[in-house]
């Protein structure tokens, strides 16, 4: 009989190391692949968000650098303007007083104020073009 128990032991033992084998074969390739695969799914998850940072980064370069590109033109707007008025009160200061001096000049004066005036809209129009506002009210 104990023989039998023997046998019956052993049979046992060879079936129960007959499915540590096969767990260990099916087994060990499934838990290698499913960690290999949620390491490829972490590291594309990285890449996409390292990308979405880096087109954040650009997107706001160029908002930088088209703010910057507005206020120079702003500013090189406002210096046009300031210019354009000093030249025609100049201008008027010179008439007035070439008026007083000469008398009759006064249709001289305002042929002179008309075409600086016409050439001040000409300019101004084609910085409004160059700056994309073609709409003037003046």
């Amino acid at each position: 009989m104990a023989a039998m128990e023997e046998w019956s032991t052993l049979q046992y033992l060879q079936a129960g190391a007959y499915i540590a084998i096969m767990l260990a074969v099916v087994g060990v390739p499934q838990m290698l692949s499913s960690y290999f695969d949620l390491r490829a799914c972490r590291q594309a998850e990285e890449r996409q968000e390292e990308r979405r940072r880096e087109e954040r980064r650009q997107d706001e370069e160029r908002r930088r650098e088209e703010r910057r590109q507005d206020e120079e033109r702003r500013r090189q707007d406002a210096e046009a303007t300031e210019r354009r008025h000093h030249e025609l009160m100049a201008l008027m200061v010179a008439a007035l007083s070439s008026d007083r001096n000469q008398g009759n000049g006064q249709s001289e004066l305002i042929r002179n104020l008309q075409q600086t005036i016409e050439e001040l809209r000409a300019e101004n129009d084609g910085l409004r073009r160059q700056n994309g506002n073609g709409d003037s009210d003046c």
